[in-house]
């Protein structure tokens, strides 16, 4: 394990060597969806991102404890549940289900956990109850506020300056604009409509009871959008987080309100290293649902497979803005196909027995070069998760390795750049769900083709060896001659 990684931490705006709290465990906590809808594309940046750092930390050895919440109840599950008519459980569950079935699909790592904000309401009344009694959160006849001129620090993270800002008195929805610094709901006493709602339906509100003022105040509602992450990190990771991701636009106000509850409860550092993730950009402006300039998950993957995919995002540093346009996705399917045709061509090459275990002076240089290319892979992503330069690195031992393919190969040597380079591939979370070459019959059915291809080859017949190749092509298979003989991969 190395401790040489550094992450641009958001809230000190520095690259900071990366230590966490306790030695090699990461607790760590990713802004998950608020499930009212269909993912789009632009959503899975920031998940395509958090699944590359939980597979690089644990590349360097580190046992990572990752939790993504799932937002079952807010503003917005309310409103399109009654637009639609479904409960909101029902309603709630669906798009997670649609949620986990991307995740899946466009594989990544799976987390620890994906706590519900539902199933913690007792928690966010007792957190709330805390923070009551510490006099820094007041109630009204609409709900428990917390009052952020009681946290002097509130700011930090997004660089907010309360002097030099307009505060108005609070603000009871879920989200807000930047330039509106308000005290924010921690509760939120319900609505006629609610109320009614909620008197045939579960998941809408709960009863809660509050002592403010010497008083005992019963308030049937449901958590403000804020509190509900502070609790679910507090509960399954403890009161500090050594990285805490998230989409850009969640630094304020959702991630200045968790700094700002949480480190007011617990008198804490809440979180060590503030990971923020640009967002993916459609035609210039941001993709967003609320724009109405999304592009779904479905779309995407009808014509582009879940790796070109991946590459897509990673090739661009996820703190810098990506567009997504057809001619970026047609040059990253071309360039992963590139780097797959390496592993395939690499894997149908070494059937087989190895031909020797030593290596001649040529062999050992070719290691090295790949070794090098290793190394600066390594060091790209160790500085702040560079994928774009780490991913130069995969070309170059691509070209590599398709450079001694041509040549009379060592199987001992090949093996040995093909685990490093299998290995650099899997960190990123690539070609790990590609179909095999095939099974045993369909092997053994080739290679009695290219048998008969090359007996008709020895005899000069060239028309019926090139008209067995188009057929196997016809069929998917692709031959290639080097100097082993005719190898053979699937067509992508």
């Amino acid at each position: 394990m190395l401790n040489n990684i550094k992450f641009f931490d958001t809230l000190s705006k520095d690259k900071k060597s990366f230590k966490p709290l306790s030695p090699g465990v990461v607790k760590a906590y990713a802004c998950g969806p608020t499930v009212y809808s269909d993912p789009h594309i632009g959503n899975f940046r920031s998940f395509i991102v958090t699944d590359m750092l939980h597979r690089w930390l644990e590349y360097r050895g580190y046992n990572v404890q990752l939790i993504m919440n799932i937002t079952d109840i807010d503003d917005k599950t309310i409103r399109d549940s009654i637009l639609n008519k479904i409960p909101i459980k029902e309603f709630t569950l669906k798009y997670t289900k649609s949620f986990l079935r991307g995740l899946d699909l466009l594989n990544i790592k799976r987390a620890i956990a994906y706590p519900r904000a539902t199933v913690y309401i007792p928690q966010m009344i007792t957190f709330i109850q805390a923070l009551l009694d510490k006099n820094v959160a007041y109630l009204t006849e609409d709900g428990v506020y917390f009052d952020i001129d009681k946290f002097p620090e509130y700011g930090k993270l997004s660089g907010i300056k309360l002097s030099e800002t307009q505060i108005t008195d609070r603000v009871k929805k879920d989200e807000y604009e930047k330039e509106s610094v308000q005290d924010f709901a921690l509760w939120k006493k319900s609505t006629l409509e609610e109320d009614n709602r909620s008197k045939n339906e579960e998941g809408i509100a709960w009863d809660a009871s509050f002592i403010y003022n010497g008083a005992q105040i019963s308030m049937r509602g449901r958590p403000g959008w804020h509190i509900e992450c502070s609790v679910m990190t507090r509960s399954l990771l403890g009161d500090t987080l050594d990285i805490h991701a998230g989409g850009e636009d969640l630094v304020f106000p959702h991630h200045e309100n968790e700094i700002a509850q949480t480190e007011c409860l617990t008198g804490k550092l809440f979180v060590r290293n503030w990971l923020h993730i640009r967002h993916l950009m459609i035609n210039g402006k941001k993709m967003s649902k609320s724009l109405g300039n999304f592009v779904s998950f479905d779309e995407v993957l009808s014509k582009y497979n879940a790796d070109a995919f991946r590459y897509f995002y990673l090739n661009t540093h996820y703190r810098r803005p990506l567009d997504y346009t057809e001619d970026a996705m047609i040059v990253a399917t071309n360039s992963v196909k590139k780097l797959e045709n390496t592993l395939n061509l690499a894997e149908a090459t070494l059937r087989g027995e190895e031909n020797k275990l030593d290596y001649d002076q040529e062999e050992e240089k070719i290691i090295k070069q790949i070794e090098n290319q290793k190394l600066s892979f390594e060091t790209a992503m160790d500085d702040d998760l560079d994928s774009h330069t780490a991913i130069e690195s995969l070309h170059n031992i691509s070209g590599l390795i398709n450079d001694y393919l041509s040549k009379n190969i060592n199987k001992g040597v090949l093996l040995k750049v093909y685990l490093i380079y299998k290995k650099l591939l899997d960190s990123l979370g690539f070609f790990q769900k590609r179909e095999s070459i095939g099974d045993e019959l369909t092997q053994n059915l080739v290679n009695v083709v290219i048998d008969l291809r090359n007996e008709y080859r020895r005899n000069k017949n060239y028309e019926k060896a090139d008209a067995l190749r188009k057929k196997l092509a016809s069929l998917g298979i692709i031959l290639l001659d080097n100097a082993e003989g005719t190898i053979w991969k699937k067509e992508n």
